[in-house]
């Protein structure tokens, strides 16, 4: 059976919201798991006791967390000074073998330290990407980076694409993955040079699709968009707020709102729950900060799913690091 070990303490709406999203992905889920429910005691045995019954108890099992991650703690120290506070334990746990996969809606910077350190990096990998998905007519379109990596040279670059490809052919058993550099222009001589010679050492690989502007992710041109972290967490984070800002123009209109809603969905972060760190020796999910109930049991269903299909992992057939 499938182990996931939850970080209860991380988000804006703390426990109770966690714990009952845990406890919906575990209604709705078609594959059975155990969630190893990370936090304070007290207050995780408290929101299962109000759920009343309606669920097996004993496939939630707490795993107290007594230590509390302050704002003058060092990022790049607290897996090491705050063992057992949520988001270190919960990852712990994989390097334990007690957890396939773990999730957190905690710090970003906390979160992959403690993975890099813990778990440490994949065979081959030079920097780890945290990778999201936007939707568009053509399916789904993985973005990478979306804010792991402010400030990457060329081979990081260059091993996004190999992970990125990795894991979409893994989560949707698809071939022919095509990865695509985000660029001002597809002309070679365009872009920054980091991204000029990133398109060099990918030159010659049957993934690699070349310079992709913009005005063409949306159109699912190829299945892997690359960027750094900086441009591409202000991707989708435009994205997002296009979600918003829809749901606020047509709030007038239901029958419309309803129809446009359906076919962007995925912006909603709500529905995508988590994204991946990827080439961790492990499944670590990042969900959104402000994570609600339907959030959260978003992020343990694609936790889950990405354990079943073996997602999260190094690749190789693209010209990495």
């Amino acid at each position: 059976m499938i182990r996931l070990a939850v970080d209860v303490q991380s988000g804006d709406f703390g426990p109770d919201a966690v714990v009952r999203g845990v406890v919906e992905a575990y209604a709705s889920s078609s594959e059975p798991f155990v969630a190893c429910l990370c936090g304070d005691e007290a207050q995780i045995s408290g929101v299962l006791d109000g759920l009343g019954g309606g669920f097996d108890r004993s496939n939630f099992i707490i795993e107290h967390c007594p230590d509390i991650i302050n704002d003058d703690d060092r990022r790049t120290t607290v897996w090491k000074n705050k063992k057992r506070s949520s988001i270190v334990r919960c990852v712990s746990l994989q390097k334990e073998g007690a957890a396939d996969a773990s999730v957190s809606a905690g710090d970003t910077g906390i979160l992959i330290g403690s993975a890099l350190f813990i778990l440490g990096r994949a065979e081959g990998v030079s920097r780890p990407v945290l990778a999201a998905f936007i939707p568009t007519p053509a399916g789904p379109v993985l973005i990478a980076d979306v804010g792991a990596n402010i400030n990457c040279r060329a081979e990081h670059l260059a091993g996004f694409a190999d992970l990125g490809c990795t894991y979409v052919s893994r989560l949707f058993g698809k071939r022919d993955v095509k990865a695509a550099l985000l660029n001002i222009g597809t002309e070679p001589s365009k872009g920054p040079e980091v991204v000029r010679k990133a398109a060099a050492m990918l030159e010659g690989d049957a993934r690699y699709a070349g310079f992709i502007e913009g005005s063409r992710v949306f159109a699912g041109d190829a299945d892997v968009v690359v960027c750094d972290g900086f441009i591409g967490n202000v991707m989708l984070k435009t994205c997002e707020s296009f979600y918003a800002l829809t749901s606020e123009y047509l709030s007038d209109s239901p029958g419309t709102f309803e129809k446009l809603t359906r076919k962007i969905d995925a912006l909603n972060p709500e529905n995508y729950g988590a994204v991946p760190f990827l080439g961790i020796n492990g499944t670590v999910l990042k969900a959104h900060g402000g994570s609600s109930v339907k959030s959260i049991k978003s992020a343990v269903l694609t936790a889950v799913k990405a354990v079943v299909n073996s997602a999260v992992g190094a690749g190789g057939d693209l010209s990495g690091p």
